[in-house]
């Protein structure tokens, strides 16, 4: 949305907000939009007199808003849907605005533990993910609830500790003229992988990919390279089974981007 154009947004929205008369008006014909009422249940639901009420309704008739349809009761007219749908359009991309700005400060994480709205907690990175839990003097508040491993959103208080890169351990794979995933010793590259199960598990090569399955771990294969590095900065552990004619790239790559690695040859005794 333009700057113009968010700012004329304003100014509408400022005028019909502070117009009593436009947002009773806006008020009276969404609840007609609603359900068929009459002036008493209306007047009851915004606390107001018969009196105050019927003044209004009396403005939106003169107006050409809401015709009789039966003793009593009303329905709104084209002009006043019109009326009511611009203003709610307006209203609604305003809102969206001010909840995007609302929740850009916030952060969503994996709740540890039942959590309630309004909890103090503690929000941390752990694996590549921000886990969140409750604790007496913690660095944020709970701003919806969740139960164990659901998503909540949090409101920061206070500073964090931010994630330190993650281990990536790269597993060599001959090429298939040298063997390939014959040459890797399953039962090493098994135990291996059990030892590190929070570390997720990438292939680059068809030998690779071949490899893993034999250890019965799908690994991610498409898109492995850009998955492994954005993993590593996130704080996540990467196992990375790699066909050895593919390592300079994948070297290259993890060089460029600052991040360590160990490379491990798991293969079986000649």
């Amino acid at each position: 949305m333009g700057k113009d154009l968010k700012f004329n947004l304003m100014i509408i929205l400022m005028r019909l907000l502070l117009s009593r008369k436009d947002t009773m008006k806006l008020l009276i014909l969404s609840e007609l939009v609603k359900k068929q009422c009459n002036q008493r249940d209306i007047a009851k639901k915004f606390g107001l007199t018969p009196q105050a009420i019927s003044e209004h309704f009396k403005d939106l008739i003169t107006e050409g808003f809401i015709q009789i349809v039966h003793k009593g009761y009303y329905e709104v007219t084209e002009r006043g849907r019109d009326w009511l749908n611009k203003n709610l359009l307006d209203l609604h991309f305003f809102s969206e605005e001010l909840v995007k700005k609302l929740y850009s400060k916030s952060i969503v994480a994996l709740a540890v533990g039942d959590i309630e709205e309004g909890d103090e907690i503690e929000y941390k990175f752990q694996d590549g993910y921000i886990y969140a839990g409750r604790a007496e003097e913690g660095n944020g508040i709970a701003m919806t609830s969740a139960s164990d491993g659901e998503d909540i959103l949090i409101k920061p208080i206070s500073g964090f500790e931010p994630p330190k890169k993650g281990e990536v351990v790269i597993v060599k794979v001959p090429d298939i003229g040298e063997g390939g995933s014959k040459r890797i010793n399953v039962d090493a590259f098994r135990e291996f992988v059990k030892k590190k199960p929070r570390s997720i598990v990438v292939a680059v090569g068809t030998e690779a990919l071949v490899a893993c399955r034999k250890i019965r771990v799908e690994p991610i294969f498409f898109g492995a390279k850009d998955v492994c590095v954005e993993a590593a900065h996130q704080g996540s552990g990467v196992i990375v089974a790699c066909t050895e004619s593919k390592m300079d790239d994948l070297l290259r790559r993890l060089i460029e981007e600052e991040l360590k690695f160990e490379i491990k040859e798991l293969y079986h005794s000649a």
